[in-house]
């Protein structure tokens, strides 16, 4: 069975200079230089010869019967490092002593070694040079790791290429590069390459025409924008007015697509010194935007989260005299004013500012508004605003609506619901269902709309509205919310019998809801609603059912901590029951003819290199990037990148596996068994734990669940520890500085922004955190999860405002929806790290309170009359 361990990927993960393991490892001075070595006592007959040479372990696709597609099996995988003839090598990359491990490598190649061997350690040899700094030694080996050919020659070519071109050998770089085969995934790399050494050169159009071809692909914004920024600046290099121009088209992208700004600074320079060489003829256009022009400018801004510039885009947008009467033009700019706003926090005037938005949309459609559904005409609450005091009264002289009239209407009715404008949301809403009732916006403005109007107190509009939305729309996705809310709305006033009825339509019509925040959310809700209402029997079966078929979820954790609470042994018969049963389910293998692609066998050759980046270029190849390929390789690929290191890149893959109904196939059946058996390997993938010793001594300092620490880590960086989000939130458990400064004082660690991107530092900072936050909630510690997210200070308030709730209904009125779904998933994943890695050990996700608070409800109870 394949298992993931900090020790099997520390090697690639140190290799690839993206994680960086704090255990001691231990001084050793075999194969290193004596600056290396420090005062280590070097053990007699040091440095150890290398042992004879072994055979080569034979490789993880296994080929099939005559008929029968390759199966890959994980546990065959090695990493080129893990060869016992390495342990030196694999000690000092460890240590990133990486100058010594090349020596090494070269001592370990100076023996009689199997051709596929001697390729495999002359490629990590050129790895390890340039990692020691000596790109043109580094590029030799790769020549000879090519000339040795197999899987990798190509990427080898590849390699010294780009080595000597960053050497300032441009000739040697493009003889390289002229050999690479076009198959390969990487080749479409090779412009930059080309582009680079071609103007080194002097050949600049020769280099223009590889930079705008390379520019035209999608690429991470880490890679496209240094080389749209080399662009440029080469442009420059070689003055005349169309590379000025060019140049300043060029930097105009960074400026306005990078995402957050990434290369602003140095592309706005570029831009202002291309500019000023220009007649005042041929600046003016860039200095002069036309309405469509500056319309693609905001939208390009908006998409990449730069909120502030685009809110000063449509301030030229609004004024222009194209957007004072209804156009396509005037609805977009408006809506793309009131976006701006509403991410800058500025919500009142976005609810305000949607409402001329609509107007410059135009009126609907007559055909359009005339087959709307009779239940999708409502009308609002006594005292609520009419449709036209909502800012929704189609112009005068207007002729027809914008394209985009729908998306504004429905983006109008949220910005009004997120200021507590109900009676303006519900109006905007109902406006979108009557004149587009067929738009795939129309079921989810019914939901919202009809929340709007029980924020008015309108509780029969909002109960008809939500009992015809499965007849008014019959193939919605969101009828299951739409009913889940309703028989929510029983439940919170204590009419269980009221919910019983939503709750079997919702499953009748969605048996088996996938999607994390939803898996087994209506039979759970259900078998309550029949405890609650005397049917016991009936009730119990649900949530053994939930055990049964939603293995280590959200709701099954509550239907476990419930159904114990009325019947102990039941909770641990349905339980037991679901082990025994998949420790013994058949498993099926993976098996699949794109094992067999040479994009497979270069992305299983380059995974066991610890080139995890470049085996994902690879497997891409085979739609694992869009996630068209089967699942047997997506599972496939996931191993390989996780087996090499790149932990967040294999769970990037499989994360959407949980996520929502459209990743079903990703899933395949192991979420649908529990960790046992064969299955066990599939959830280890999913849940793994990387800084194990790390993790494990400070959750023990900390005094908290080493399966909470995980939990925490996975959902907020899976598993990066230099990822930092937009709100200024740095590495593995994305602490602020503000709250790493207090945790960090008593400590004496350090907590800028760069220190917490070190896991010894993060992990330290963070478990702490939680173990505060846990102190505030000693009645629910389960309560820290949504604290960590929202502070501790929210939920709190909403204790008090809810201080007899239950914990399952608390969860799902949280107001803030990020946080809902977060303690969802957090909860999920704390069941999972709790059975699969503590199982002896007793723990919290199935043992939850079904209170919110016992505190607060026995107070409430200790001063009723």
């Amino acid at each position: 069975m394949f298992r993931l361990d900090a020790r099997s990927g520390a090697a690639a993960l140190a290799l690839a200079a993206t994680l960086a393991l704090t255990a001691s490892l231990g001084a050793s001075c075999a194969g290193a230089p004596p600056a290396q070595r420090g005062a280590a006592a070097c053990p007699p007959l040091c440095p150890q010869p290398a042992p004879p040479p072994t055979a080569a372990p034979a490789g993880p696709v296994v080929t099939g019967t005559p008929g029968e597609a390759p199966a890959f099996d994980p546990e065959r995988l090695t990493l080129v490092l893990d060869d016992p003839r390495l342990a030196q090598v694999q000690k000092l990359v460890e240590q990133e002593a990486y100058a010594g491990a090349a020596a090494a490598m070269a001592q370990a190649l100076s023996a009689p070694l199997p051709p596929a061997d001697a390729a495999a350690f002359r490629y990590q040899l050129g790895r390890l040079r340039a990692l020691a700094g000596d790109p043109v030694g580094a590029a030799k080996e790769y020549d000879a790791a090519a000339a040795a050919g197999g899987p990798l020659a190509d990427h080898a070519r590849f390699a010294a290429a780009d080595l000597l071109a960053r050497a300032g050998q441009p000739d040697a770089a493009l003889e390289r590069a002229r050999a690479v085969a076009s198959d390969v995934a990487i080749a479409d790399e090779l412009d930059r390459i080309v582009a680079g050494a071609l103007a080194d050169k002097g050949d600049i159009e020769g280099a223009a025409a590889r930079w705008r071809a390379y520019l035209a692909r999608s690429w991470p914004a880490s890679t496209w924008v240094p080389e749209a920024l080399r662009f440029a600046r080469a442009l420059l290099r070689h003055p005349s007015e169309d590379h000025a121009e060019e140049a300043i088209r060029v930097t105009r992208r960074v400026i306005d697509e990078a995402p957050g700004g990434a290369g602003a600074g140095e592309a706005k320079e570029i831009q202002d010194q291309a500019l000023s060489t220009l007649p005042f003829a041929r600046r003016k256009p860039f200095l002069d935007l036309g309405p469509a022009d500056l319309l693609a400018r905001a939208r390009a801004l908006l998409a990449s989260r730069q909120d502030k510039e685009a809110l000063a885009v449509t301030d030229a947008l609004i004024a222009l005299p194209e957007a004072q009467a209804p156009s396509a033009f005037a609805c977009d700019a408006f809506a793309a004013r009131g976006e701006a706003l509403g991410r800058l926090r500025r919500r009142a005037e976005a609810a305000d500012l949607f409402g001329t938005a609509i107007e410059r949309c135009g009126p609907a459609a007559p055909a359009a508004a005339s087959a709307a559904p009779a239940a999708a005409d409502v009308t609002p609450a006594a005292g609520a605003s009419a449709p036209a005091a909502a800012g929704v009264t189609p112009a005068a002289g207007a002729s027809a609506p914008a394209p985009r009239r729908p998306e504004t209407l429905y983006n109008a009715g949220r910005a009004s619901l997120r200021v507590d404008r109900h009676a303006e949301a519900a109006a905007r809403f109902a406006l979108l269902e009557k004149e587009y009732p067929d738009h795939r916006l129309a079921d989810d403005a019914r939901y919202l709309g009809a929340r709007a109007l029980l924020g008015l107190g309108d509780q029969a509009q909002f109960v008809q509205l939500l009992t015809a939305m499965p007849d008014d729309y019959p193939s919605g996705d969101m009828v299951a919310d739409g009913l889940f809310e309703l028989a929510l709305f029983e439940m919170e006033r204590g009419d269980w019998a009221g919910a019983v009825r939503p709750l079997e339509r919702a499953l009748e019509r969605f048996p088996h809801e996938r999607a994390y925040h939803a898996a087994g959310r209506l039979p759970y809700y259900l078998g309550r609603a029949h405890i609650e209402t005397g049917s016991p029997d009936k009730g119990k079966a649900l949530l053994e059912q939930v055990i049964r078929d939603y293995p280590l979820s959200f709701y099954m954790a509550l239907s476990h901590a419930r159904l114990a609470d009325v019947d102990p042994a039941a909770a641990e018969r349905a339980l037991s029951a679901a082990l025994e049963r998949d420790a013994s389910a058949p498993y099926t293998e993976l098996r699949s003819p794109l094992f067999a692609r040479p994009a497979f066998t270069r992305a299983v050759e380059l995974a066991r290199q610890g080139e995890a980046k470049l085996a994902r270029r690879e497997l891409d190849l085979l739609g694992v990037g869009g996630k068209t390929a089967p699942r047997e390789v997506m599972w496939a690929s996931a191993f390989l990148l996780a087996r090499s290191g790149a932990l967040p890149q294999s769970y990037s893959i499989l994360r959407t596996a949980m996520a929502a109904p459209a990743a079903v196939e990703l899933a395949g059946e192991w979420v649908d068994h529990y960790p046992v058996g064969r299955w066990r390997g599939a959830w280890e993938l999913a849940y793994p734990r990387p800084f194990s010793g790390l993790v494990a001594a400070e959750t023990k300092r900390s005094g908290i669940p080493e399966a909470l620490a995980y939990a925490i880590m996975r959902e907020e960086s899976a598993f990066d520890p230099r990822v930092a989000s937009p709100a200024q939130a740095f590495g593995l458990m994305q602490l602020i500085v503000p709250t790493a400064k207090r945790m960090a004082k008593p400590l004496g660690l350090p907590w800028s922004a760069e220190a917490l991107k070190r896991p010894e530092v993060n992990i330290a900072l963070g478990c702490r955190y939680l173990s505060q936050l846990r102190g505030q909630f000693s009645d629910n510690p389960l309560l820290a999860i949504p604290a960590y997210n929202a502070g501790g200070g929210a939920p709190k308030r909403w204790i008090a405002e809810r201080p007899s709730q239950s914990f399952d209904l608390w969860v799902e009125r949280i107001p803030y929806e990020e946080t809902r779904l977060y303690t969802k998933r957090v909860m999920t994943s704390l069941a999972v790290y709790e059975l699969l890695y503590a199982g002896a050990q007793p723990g919290e996700a199935l043992r939850t309170p079904l209170p919110a608070s016992p505190a607060a409800r026995s107070a409430v109870a200790n001063a009723a009359p």
